[in-house]
């Protein structure tokens, strides 16, 4: 996993010997890459089995499956792209997809609260609090200014609006969660899941914000930061079930 990372990092820093070639790519590799992160944590479920009964295994269910709706998503890009021509589809279908994806995701890192929630300190909860500040204080600064700042359709508006906020819940969720396990017999795959989320949130933001500026392109650094992000996912629940 680590060399698929450091090879997909490899094909966009050189992309300027194959410029034609990068937009395809780039409209390739997250769908298999977030596929990749989808049948990791199919493997997780597999472990705890497929009942929906007990916690682990509903979590495990809920991580596959947003991963799972984060792949059909880019599969959804991708077919934009190759079968409409259409080279930046946004808003579109897709985005019913990648929304969708947080909300089985978020609804697994809040299993994981409820279980562990006591374990949570003092000291690690204030420091979560500082960091899930500075992350909001980020957001209002420089992408939501952007995106208020245009004419925008109603459609639009709710779009640019919904993806901040998701993000925001997602990355709280998981600095909470890392408050919880990092130190501990668990930590290893949190860490990378943090890793993973932290990519995915700042490749969402980064997106955000070079369309609004018009300067968002298939084959740019935000591409390669999601891509990193679904690898960093994948990774993070092929150690758990390591850990376990």
């Amino acid at each position: 996993m680590l060399l698929s990372m450091v090879g997909v990092s490899l094909v966009f820093a050189f992309q300027s010997f194959y410029p034609s070639f990068i937009g395809p790519i780039s409209n390739v590799l997250p769908a298999a890459c977030a596929a990749a992160a989808c049948l990791s944590a199919l493997s997780c479920m597999r472990r705890y089995g497929f009942s929906l009964r007990l916690n682990f295994e509903a979590v495990w269910f809920l991580f596959a499956l947003g991963t799972g709706m984060w792949a059909f998503a880019e599969g959804t890009w991708a077919v934009y792209y190759f079968a409409f021509k259409v080279a930046v589809p946004y808003p579109s279908v897709a985005d019913v997809f990648y929304v969708g994806g947080y909300i089985p995701v978020i609804a697994a890192l809040l299993g994981y609260l409820d279980t562990f929630h006591a374990a949570l300190t003092k000291q690690r909860l204030g420091l979560a609090v500082v960091v899930i500040g500075a992350a909001v204080a980020l957001a209002l600064a420089f992408v939501v200014p952007v995106e208020l700042g245009q004419d925008l359709s109603v459609l639009n508006f709710l779009t640019d609006m919904l993806y901040p906020v998701l993000d925001l819940v997602l990355l709280s969720l998981t600095v909470l969660s890392l408050g919880i396990f990092v130190g501990g017999a668990i930590a290893k795959w949190w860490v990378l899941f943090g890793i993973g989320s932290t990519l995915y949130v700042i490749g969402d933001e980064l997106f955000l914000y070079q369309i609004a500026n018009g300067t968002y392109y298939n084959g740019g650094i935000d591409d390669l930061v999601f891509l990193l992000g679904y690898l960093s996912f994948a990774l993070a629940f092929y150690a758990h079930r390591k850990e376990f």
